[in-house]
């Protein structure tokens, strides 16, 4: 598997978590994937049930990581580093 195919199944997982969580879909992404997460109604409890979903690790520092990139784009590429 490509890592453009492991980038894009990185995405949809995250489309999905914020479908769930943030009740959005892809026509809200006014920048797209660069759309500050906070401008769709991220904050601190939906941050927590958005690592519950896409099973992160609490304790690591990969949600530090993620808070400093709230974007789908910052949020593949840290996945990706998992």
């Amino acid at each position: 598997m490509g890592r453009r195919r492991v980038a894009k199944n990185q995405r949809e997982r995250i489309m999905a978590a914020l479908a769930d969580v943030l009740y959005v879909d892809e026509t809200d992404f006014a920048d797209g994937d660069d759309t500050d997460l906070r401008d769709l109604g991220l904050d601190s409890v939906r941050f927590v049930l958005l690592m519950k979903r896409l099973g992160v690790d609490r304790e690591s520092e990969l949600p530090r990581r993620l808070a400093d990139h709230l974007t789908v784009a910052g949020w593949v590429r840290e996945l990706e580093r998992r």
